[in-house]
C-alpha cells in the first residue's frame, strides 16, 4: 500500500471519496481508489442524522476510522474540524486519529459551528498558527500528513485564506485546504501556486472536473458528499414505493441478497467453516 505522500505523487490530481460505513468503505476498495476521506458532515449524517454544526467530537471520528481503515486498506484523510478544541485538545485529536489508522488530517481555523454561515468567523492567524504547530508536534511519525486548511475565504476573502495558507506553510504544514466557493477563480489559484509548494487539497465544486482541479493546481480532491448523498437517493428510490404501495420499484435490478452476500465475502468465511470442520 502507498503512503498518502506516494498516492498524492503518483496522480495529477489523487481522488479520495467520502466513506462512510463498511458498504462505502467496500466499494471504494473494490473500484480501486488510492485514498478516501472520512468527514464530519458524512459521519454526524449517517451515525446519528444530525447536521454538520460541530455535534461530533474526536472519539467520534477515531471511532470511524477504527472501524473503516482495516476495510479500505489505503491512505484515509480524515476530518479533524478545529482540532477539537485548544493547542492542548489539537495534540490529543492528533495522537488519537493517527493511532486509530488515519493517514492524514486537516486542522481548520474556525470558530465553532463553521457550518451555520458560509462566511464563518475566523480565530486569530497567530492563534491558528499554534494549532497546527501542536499538531506536527504531537504526532508519533512524519508520515501521518498535517493538513491546514483555512475558512477565511468566505468571510475574510482570497487574498486573507492566502496569507493563512503561506503562514501555516512556513509553520511546517505538510498540506493546505483553502476551504470555500470564493477561492474559485484561476487568478486566485495561480497567485497561490507561486507561493505555495505543499499539496494543496480542496473538495469538488460544481460543474469542475478533476482535469479542472488539477490544472487549477489541486493535488487532492476530497469528494466529502457524494457518496452519503447518493445513498439518501437510493434509500428513497426503494421506499418510497413500499411506503406508498406495498410494493418495490422493478425499474432498476438492485442487487440480490446473494449478490450482497457474495460482495461482503461470505465464499471466503464458507471456505474458512469448511476448512474449521463447521459444517461438511
Amino acid at each position: 500500500m502507498m503512503n498518502l505522500r506516494e498516492a498524492i505523487a503518483a496522480h495529477q490530481p489523487l481522488v479520495a471519496p467520502s466513506i462512510y460505513d463498511g458498504i462505502s468503505a467496500l466499494v471504494a476498495r473494490e473500484c480501486g481508489f488510492d485514498a478516501v476521506y472520512v468527514g464530519s458532515y458524512a459521519t454526524g449524517a449517517t451515525l446519528y442524522g444530525v447536521p454538520d454544526i460541530g455535534y461530533l467530537g474526536v472519539e467520534d471520528m477515531a471511532a470511524q476510522v477504527r472501524r473503516l481503515a482495516p476495510l479500505v486498506q489505503v491512505p484515509i484523510i480524515v476530518d479533524g474540524e478545529g482540532g477539537f478544541g485548544n493547542p492542548l485538545h489539537v495534540a490529543r485529536s492528533v495522537r488519537l486519529l493517527e493511532q486509530a489508522g488515519a493517514a492524514a488530517t486537516h486542522i481548520e481555523d474556525h470558530e465553532f459551528g463553521k457550518h451555520l454561515t458560509s462566511a464563518p468567523k475566523v480565530l486569530a492567524l497567530s492563534d491558528s498558527v499554534d494549532k497546527i504547530k501542536s499538531a506536527l508536534d504531537a504526532r508519533a511519525s512524519s508520515d501521518f500528513m498535517i493538513i491546514a486548511r483555512t475558512d477565511a475565504t468566505g468571510s475574510l476573502g482570497p487574498a486573507a485564506a492566502l496569507e493563512r495558507a503561506v503562514a501555516f506553510q512556513e509553520a511546517g504544514a505538510d498540506g493546505v485546504f483553502l476551504a470555500g466557493y470564493g477561492f474559485s477563480d484561476s487568478e486566485a489559484w495561480s497567485r497561490l501556486r507561486e507561493v505555495i509548494t505543499v499539496p494543496v487539497f480542496n473538495t469538488d465544486m460544481p460543474g469542475q472536473s478533476t482535469a479542472d482541479a488539477a490544472a487549477l493546481g489541486v493535488d487532492v480532491v476530497l469528494f466529502y458528499a457524494l457518496s452519503h448523498t447518493a445513498a439518501l437517493e437510493g434509500i428513497r428510490t426503494v421506499l418510497r414505493p413500499l411506503a406508498d404501495s406495498g410494493s418495490v420499484s422493478e425499474e432498476r435490478a438492485w442487487p440480490s441478497v446473494r449478490d450482497f452476500d457474495n460482495f461482503l465475502g461470505i465464499a471466503e468465511a464458507r471456505a474458512n467453516a469448511l476448512k474449521y470442520g463447521l459444517f461438511e
